[in-house]
């Protein structure tokens, strides 16, 4: 499910203007910057938590390469 999300969320950012690309790409960087921060969590959402810093950068990377 989220591979699906990641291509819808590209296939659009890619028809934005490049300076709105580049805004994108610096957010995203700062929320992959976010969740790299040690956080109090339940061990039951350590996976679900782990599962969101991957996805948030691979998108962040993606996103940097495409501006």
């Amino acid at each position: 499910m989220l591979h699906a999300q990641e291509l819808l969320t590209l296939s659009v950012i890619r028809a934005l203007p490049p300076d709105m690309r580049g805004r994108i790409a610096d957010e995203l960087k700062a929320h992959a910057e976010l969740a790299t921060q040690p956080q109090p969590s339940v061990s039951g959402e350590r996976d679900t938590l782990e599962a969101f810093r991957t996805h948030v950068k691979r998108l962040s990377i993606l996103l940097t390469s495409m501006s």
